[in-house]
């Protein structure tokens, strides 16, 4: 029995890594002609005789917009792939000041109220902090990405415990209807059409494939008043599970 587990390990363990190589490889080799493709509709769009319709010109962004999709669901999905390969440096971290430069590389912040709330009894934290960065940042993007509202708020909520610093975002937008909740955490789905948002709908995958990683987790909710609550547990002794 032992013997039989063990071989299903190793298996498993090949598997994951043909997984791996053939994500790297079909990402990189797809790169290329995507760029191509974006550059071509670029120089024939500069060609064009002034006096070309604006049904054409649209085309031709439509053509790059899906282009420079495509290549972010790529990314996304490299970036997923590679989760317990990459960003594993150990060193001090200060969450609240992580928070504050992750809102302040937003693009489309100033319609949004920012609250934060601190209630940590050690702020500061020697961890991967490449990973709890990303987590953030892809958690508070979507915290304003998706609110439809003309004027946003968002909340952020900071404890913790003898193990673990426990992180809660909360939005007042759509929040997730009751039949898709199940569905976020996977990869490039996302609730509304990408037209709508434009989005690969990698960042809930990735930032749940980290948390596992790390030994933490986290958990959807919809708050009373509307809108979304994500919370995430971030171990303070990280044991990974790679």
């Amino acid at each position: 029995m032992e013997e039989i587990e063990r071989n299903y390990k190793k298996e498993l363990e090949v598997l994951k890594q043909e997984y791996e190589d053939f994500v790297y490889i079909v990402s990189h080799d797809i790169k290329t002609p995507m760029r191509a493709i974006s550059n071509i509709a670029t120089w024939i769009e500069d060609d064009l005789d002034p006096s070309v319709g604006g049904d054409i010109i649209s085309n031709f962004n439509l053509l790059k917009n899906r282009v420079g999709r495509l290549e972010s669901m790529m990314n996304g999905l490299l970036e997923l792939s590679r989760v317990n390969r990459v960003e594993l440096e150990f060193y001090e971290i200060n969450i609240p000041k992580i928070i504050s430069e992750s809102i302040e590389t937003l693009e489309d912040k100033e319609n949004v109220d920012f609250l934060v709330i601190n209630n940590l009894s050690n702020e500061n934290v020697d961890t991967l902090g490449k990973k709890l960065t990303r987590v953030l940042n892809h958690l508070i993007t979507n915290a304003v990405r998706f609110n439809n509202k003309e004027k946003k708020e968002v909340v952020i909520e900071l404890n913790e415990t003898a193990e673990a610093y426990e992180i809660k975002i909360s939005d007042d937008g759509p929040g997730v209807p009751e039949a898709v909740k199940d569905k976020i955490f996977s990869i490039f789905y996302t609730v509304n059409s990408k037209d709508v948002v434009d989005s690969t709908g990698a960042g809930l995958a990735i930032s749940s494939k980290i948390l596992q990683v790390v030994g933490g987790s986290i958990k959807y909710e919809t708050r009373d008043t509307g809108g979304s609550i994500f919370t995430f547990n971030w171990p303070k002794t990280i044991t990974l599970k790679i």
